[in-house]
């Protein structure tokens, strides 16, 4: 869940400054991008089930590979 909360400060008619935060990944989820998909091993004839089948084993988030919060402020000045 990403969010944002803007505010407009008009100064004139024409000069208004505009205050922006953003917050990605708000609540810190991990999104998954990769499973275990092996669900038995054999060995000399036998197969025994492998743990963790389904489960995550890559989270590789855009844009730079991290899955991380992140949030940022700004300033825009319209004239």
């Amino acid at each position: 869940m990403d969010a944002r909360l803007s505010r407009e400060l008009p100064f004139t008619e024409r000069v208004k400054l505009w205050l922006n935060f953003e917050a990605f990944n708000l609540f810190n989820t991990v999104s998954n991008t990769g499973v275990n998909t092996q669900a038995y091993s054999s060995a000399n004839g036998i197969l025994t089930p492998t743990p963790g089948l389904g489960a995550g084993n890559q989270s590789q988030g855009f844009p730079d590979g991290t899955n991380a919060r992140r949030a940022q402020a700004s300033l825009r000045l319209i004239f």
